[in-house]
This record gives C-alpha cells, structure tokens and sequence, in this order.
C-alpha cells in the first residue's frame, strides 16, 4: 500500500468504513494545516502593518480611503477575521482527532500508522505550495508597503531662474519615462485596440473582399460598412468583448484603489501642474543620457534661434508649404508608378496623406560648457517620412566601408585583435564637428547618383533625373516649424530623419575613400569609425594637434576635434569602452560607465573576469537603489551569463506562425491577466497565431512637458469630426486621413456642385458669415503618420475639442416633409 494504490487497496482488502473514514481523515488534516498557514499570514500582515487586498472596500466618498478612519476599520477587521480564523482551526482541530480516532478503532496492527504517513506524503505537496503562495503574498505586500525608493536627485539638472522645492525634485528624478496611475481609463483607446486585434487575427478584411467579389458575381449586394463573420469569427469577437468588459471593470478598481493609496501619486500629479503652468521655463532631456534638465525659455529661444540665423543653413519661409509640396510629390509617384518605374508597394509606401511639418526642439548638451543644444526634428507623420524610409532600403547597399565598426561590442573585438606591435602607436580619437547640419547635399547627391547610375552595377528602373527630385524631396524639400515660424534646410540633413544616418555614412564613405592615401603620411597607423567618432592609433612622434589641423583641411564643412589619451594610465574612451594599451603586450578593455548601463554589455566589453565582477556588483547596488529586489537582479545577471556561456540547445523548426500585436494599457496584474487570456483565446481558435502583448503605460511624468510646437486644427489629420448646421441642428460626423482643411474643402467643392443655379448668391453670402461648431475627435498621436498606418477610428467624438466660430461656411439644408433635413456641412 503506498499514496498511490492507498483507496483501491483499502476497498479491495478492508471494511468500506475504513475508506470512508480515511478519507475523512485526511480532508481535516488538510484543511486544519491550511487554516495555520491562513493564521500565519494574517498576523505577519498584522505585525508588518500590512493590509490584505480583501480587507479593501469602497467608500461614497473616495476620499475616506486615505483617512486614518478607513485604516483603523481595516485593522478591527484583520483582528476579526484572525479570530474567526483561531475558531475555525479549533472545530477542525476537534472533527480530525474524532476521525481520527475512530479510524484508529477501527484499523488493526500498524494499519493506522502507516495511513497516517500515507496522508502526510499525499497533503505534503499541497502544505508545501500553500506555503510559497503565503510567502509571494508576504513579499508582494511588503513591496507595496515598503518606503519610496531611493532617488537621485542629481539627474535633475536646474539652469532655470525657478528655484524647485524638494519635492519637486524627487518627482522629476524619478525619469520622463517614469508611469504614473492613470487618472481615468481610457475606453476608446481599449476598444480600439482590441477591435483591430480582432480584424487582424483571422484576416476578417481579406475575407470580407472575396465574400464581397463571390457576391457580386452572384449579382448581390451588401453595404460596404457591414461585415459577414462565419463561425470562428464570431466565437472569437465575442470572447473578446467579454474579456475587454471584464479588464475594464478590473483596471478600473485596479486604478482607483492604487490612486487613492498611494498617496506620491495625487502629490506628483499637482507638482507636475505646477511646473506645467510655468511658462518662463523648459523640462526636457539632455542630449544623452535619461536626466531631466530645466532651463529658461528666453535661454532656450535664444540658442536656438542664434542656430537657425546661420542663412547658410536655414532659410525662413512665408508659409506652410505642406500641402503643396504634398500635392507634388504625390503626382511624382503617381506618374512614376503609371510609367511603371515604382511598383505598386513602393507608391502605397512613399504616398504622403495628412503630412504635417517637421517640428524642430533642441536638446541641452549638458557635458559641455555654456550648454549648447542639439537641434533635432521630430519627422514622424512628415510627407517625405515614407519616401525617406524606401530610399533608406534602397540605398543601403552602397555602403561598403572597411573602417567602420557598427557597436561598441565589434570595436573591442577589432582592439583585441590587433598585434601587440600596435600597443606602441599613441590613442586618440577625433570627433566630426555638427556632422549631420555641416553634410554637403548636393554633393552627397551626387555620390549617390554615381554609384547608382555609373557602376557596373544595373541602374534602378527609376531615371537619373526622377531619382533626384527623389532626393531633393526629402533633403532640400524638408521644410520644419519652431516657435510659429516656418523653415527650410538648405543645406546639411537633419537628425531625426530615417535618411540622415545613411546620407552621412555616404558622404563620409567618400571622404575616406578620397583621402585614405593621405592617412599614411599623417602618421596614421589605424582608423576605425563610428559615425561622427573616429578611434585613430597614430605614430609615437606625430603630434596629434597637427592631424587634426590637417584632417580640417581636407574639406571645407568638415571640421575635426581631438580627444587625446590620458599619458599616465595610457588608456583613452571610445563609445562605451574604457582602452588601455601596454606596450608590447596588447590592449584591454574595461567599461566606460555611463547614468545606464545593461547587463550584457558589461560581460562583453570587460576582458578581465575580476573586472567584470566588480562590475557585477556595481549592477547591483546601483538596482538596490533603484528598488529593484536582489533576486530579480541575481536572475537577471545568471540568464545572461547562460544565454553567453551555456547557450540552449537548438530546438527542431516548428510551423510559421503569424505574430499579432496587442497593445494593452498596464493597470498592473488586471492587465496581466487580460492579455494571457486574450493569448489562450486566440490559441484556441487559431492555434497558428502568435500573439505578442505589448503593454502601453498612458500617463508618464514626460507627458506633462513638450518643446514641440503643435499642429494647427486646420493641418489635423486621422480626425473624427462633427459638425453641426445653424439653420436645422442636424449633425455630421465625418472620418478623414486627409489633412482636415483639405476634407473641409472637399465638402464645399461638392456643396457648390450640388448647389441649384437659381440659389441667390446674397443669401449664399450672408450664410457665410453664421456661426458654427466644430468638435474634433483626434486619434493616437503614434497612429498619426500614413494612411497604411491608420488604426482603428471610432467615429465618438472626443480628447481634443476646438470650437471655431465666425467661420466662412457654405449649407444647403434639403427642404422635405420633415423641416430642417440636413444633407452636409462644409466648413473653410
């Protein structure tokens, strides 16, 4: 008899009392052992001061849960519940020695002995479990309720005339990035979401257009707006709105109780309103690094617009040339895809709809003095966004440079490599000047026009001339606002673009090639580069001033810098690492430390074990300030150094599966669990799809501050828009990816066509000039680029209200049995 055969053996050998009454027996068993471990979290809980989640209740008025009121009713309950729990375990107590007794009469010999440790072995692994859930709510509590975490408040870097108080800065120490508890939930942003999910696991689009050409073949019609979903469909639609339902409900409690708890949250929310409301002052990043820098706007102004004086480099327009240049370019690609120069993929990937300007900000160089900043353009949603993307692909492959290195992990590969010889050659590095303003672009056009059209290589499909307006379009023709003005970059790229990058390694290419004889004479032994910065091993005798003098007068907009290597530890930084050479034996190479720095680059940039152990516990007193619990760091640093060193055995290739993104809002464990079942869902309908969550955190402290100038309602795209008729109050709501002045033109063109020829032009004019009311729903800012990126609309009309009123209009109200019929509305 053992704890697997125990009831079979005792029906087939034994009274059927005796397997009754074990069974008893070992029910109380369980169930009084279970009881201790209830007892035993509840008064660690009350020792540790600790609150259960189920002891949380509402209250009329929500501010009573962070009275000492609320607090001292939860403690009374703990006391309760603790008591009924000791009266509990006292009548299990006395039903199992009852049992238990009664089983001992009725076994014989050493029978009852050995059931006894057979129904300790069985209730063992369910003691043991209970146990580790006991300890996981004790651990998840005390995080919960353990002090705020240590801050830095030397990351917040005040060159502001504000003097900030002390609770200021920790609330900005915390990071732009940090999440706060959203203050409401945001439904539309949920159900769209899950509503484009929905459309893309089973492909429901694509099936809907071949339902919709089987159908009219059949010569049957179904409205557009209407969409047919078989079985699985449905199924799948409907557990997903069930679960949608049930996150809301969750989220929604999830985040009014951490709201109201954590009392940091409701303070943090009006320090940030306070500095909001400033208008003398600027929060943003520094130029690198995840610090949080303040400076005077009359400051911020200035240098930026001291940078955007340079005529040789900046040109300020009389107007928005958006739409224009939007209308060229598309008639560009469309004439080029009629020829049947571009595909068909290439026009739906460069087509500009709803463009918006580049807005140009600045970020503080903190490391350098008088602070200068870093002029960047933000061109997401820009017109020549799409065509800049494509020509990135397209041109890639004329990269082909030996003296790059694409990471800090490939140069100190390339460093250890090197003879020993090389340790007696001196370290510098040279920095490239403001190397994306200062790239020539008509003369790195034309670099890219003859590697493409006079190699040996075939030419593009695309012709020389056409290929240039190409390039014009997203170099020259890349126009940006800042501060209300309107420019155009003549000359140089700038950094934000997808093409920049590639632009510069292409010039920079061609700069090297030219004079890589000259490297020889200079001195130089050694040349490695990393976009702007160049790691250089010159002869012992060459002063490195003379180089870089040399090296500035090779071409007229490139201007060098020169880091010299430090003379006693002989080591020299270069991206992330820290070089040092011995002569005659070879180079090492440490960190060269950094605000972040991850676990894996630590293992591959050290070359010493003893050095990377001291780096191990750098990581991790630097995570213990940062509240990080040691085991998380302790697992973390252990899966990376197996990842490097014990790698996993290569699993056999399994079916293609499609990857499908869901976007959740993080309402903590509520979120967790939505998207797992969500995953288990979608796994039992159509196994073939893997979906991957990606949680989205909707209120961060950087939300509060933008440098960014916005967008006029006019040049809104992917907008929701309602509009009212004065004369009858009848409403259109309308849906456009187009810009929202060019759909409101679109309204009036076909009002005016509409129109009947005797309409009397006075009463047309006197229209014009009443009142309407305009309210724009505005999607997403991240899904405001290009039409094949749209997200799912819902036609709810909210977030971003503006009211324009006194506006030129033109209505035409249909006049039928019911008074006041509205056709549509049009607004200039």
């Amino acid at each position: 008899m053992n704890a697997d055969n125990v009831e079979s053996y005792l029906r087939d050998n034994y009274d059927r009392r005796i397997l009754l009454t074990y069974r008893t027996v070992k029910k109380f068993y369980l169930r009084t052992e279970l009881v201790r471990l209830d007892i035993r979290f509840l008064k660690s809980c009350r020792a540790k001061d600790i609150i259960p989640k189920f002891l949380w209740f509402k209250t009329a008025n929500r501010n009573l849960a962070s009275s000492s009121a609320y607090k001292d009713s939860q403690r009374r309950l703990l006391n309760v519940e603790i008591n009924y729990k000791y009266q509990h375990l006292n009548r299990l107590k006395k039903m199992y020695r009852y049992s238990a007794s009664l089983l001992q009469q009725y076994c014989f010999g050493d029978l009852f002995e050995r059931i006894q440790q057979i129904i300790t072995t069985i209730c063992c692994p369910i003691i043991k479990e209970k146990e580790e859930t006991v300890e996981r709510k004790l651990f998840g509590h005390s995080l919960c309720t353990q002090q705020r975490y240590y801050v830095e408040r030397k990351v917040v870097k005040n060159l502001s005339a504000r003097i900030l108080l002390d609770d200021e800065i920790d609330c900005l120490a915390n990071g732009l990035d940090y999440g706060l508890v959203s203050r409401r939930f945001d439904e539309m942003g949920a159900v769209g979401n899950i509503e484009q999910f929905s459309h893309h696991v089973p492909d429901i689009f694509q099936h809907h257009k071949k339902l919709m050409a089987d159908l009219k073949d059949k010569d049957k019609v179904i409205l557009n707006d209407i969409r047919v979903l078989n079985t699985m469909q449905m199924t799948l639609t409907s557990n997903l709105r069930s679960l949608t339902d049930t996150f809301q409900h969750q989220a929604n409690r999830y985040r009014k109780q951490h709201y109201m708890v954590r009392g940091e949250q409701q303070q943090y929310y009006q320090l940030l309103k306070s500095l909001k409301q400033d208008k003398s002052i600027i929060v943003t990043r520094p130029d690198k690094g995840r610090g949080i820098v303040l400076v005077n706007k009359s400051d911020y102004l200035s240098k930026m617009n001291a940078i955007l004086d340079d005529s040789t480099k900046f040109r300020c327009l009389f107007g928005d040339p958006t739409i224009q240049r939007e209308r060229s370019l598309s008639n560009l690609l469309y004439r080029l895809k009629k020829n049947g120069h571009i595909s068909q993929e290439f026009y739906n990937m460069t087509r500009p709809t709803g463009s918006n300007p580049e807005r140009l900000y600045g970020l503080p160089k903190i490391h350098k003095e008088n602070m200068p900043l870093r002029p960047v353009r933000s061109s997401i949603g820009t017109y020549n966004y799409g065509l800049a993307k494509v020509l990135k692909q397209m041109l890639s492959s004329i990269i082909q440079n030996e003296v790059i290195v694409k990471d800090t992990f490939a140069f100190v590969n390339e460093l250890r490599s090197l003879p020993k010889s090389a340790s007696k050659y001196k370290m510098v590095s040279f920095d490239i000047t403001s190397l994306y303003t200062n790239i020539p672009v008509n003369e790195t056009i034309d670099i890219i026009l003859k590697h493409l059209y006079n190699d040996e290589r075939p030419p593009p499909t695309i012709k020389k001339n056409d290929m240039k307006k190409l390039l014009e379009f997203v170099t020259e023709k890349s126009h940006f606002i800042f501060n209300g003005k309107i420019y155009d970059q003549v000359d140089g790229v700038s950094m934000g673009s997808p093409l920049a990058p590639l632009l510069a390694e292409i010039f920079l290419q061609e700069f090297e090639k030219k004079h890589l004889p000259l490297f020889d004479l200079m001195g130089i032994g050694y040349w490695k580069r990393y976009v702007d910065d160049n790691f250089v091993l010159l002869h012992p005798r060459v002063c490195p001033d003379y180089v870089c003098d040399q090296l500035s007068k090779c071409h007229a907009s490139i201007k060098f810098t020169v880091a010299k290597e430090d003379v006693e530890a002989n080591s020299i930084t270069f991206l992330d690492a820290l070089a040092q050479r011995q002569t005659g034996v070879g180079f090492k190479t440490k960190v060269y430390r950094k605000d972040t720095f991850p676990v894996h680059r630590a293992i591959k940039i050290y070359s010493t074990y003893l050095a990377l152990h001291d780096e191990f516990d750098f990581i991790r007193e630097l995570a213990l300030k940062n509240g990080y619990p040691n085991v998380f760091v302790e697992s973390v640093i252990q899966r990376k150094l197996n990842s490097i060193y014990a790698p996993r055995p290569t699993t056999p290739p399994t079916p293609d599966t499609d990857i499908i993104v869901l976007r959740i809002q993080y309402y903590g464990k509520p979120s967790q669990i939505y998207g797992k079942r969500v995953m288990a869902a979608v796994a039992k309908q159509y196994p073939l799809k893997k979906v991957q969550v990606v949680y989205d955190v909707k209120a961060r402290i950087g939300q509060h501050f933008t440098t960014e100038d916005k967008i006029q309602t006019e040049l809104k795209s992917s907008v929701v828009y309602e509009a009212t008729c004065p004369l009858c109050n009848e409403k259109y709501v309308g849906k456009t990816c187009c810009h929202f002045q060019t759909r409101i033109n679109e309204h009036l063109s076909d009002q005016k066509k509409a129109m009947s020829p005797t309409t009397n032009p006075s009463t047309t004019i006197s229209n014009q000039h009443q009142s309407s009311n305009i309210t724009i729903a505005s999607k997403n800012s991240k899904a405001t680029a290009q039409s094949s990126n749209q997200r799912t609309s819902l036609h709810k009309p909210s977030n971003l209200k503006s009211n324009i009123k006194k506006t030129n209009q033109l209505i035409k109200c249909k006049q039928s049995s019911k008074e006041g019929s509205y056709d549509k509305f049009t607004n200039k």
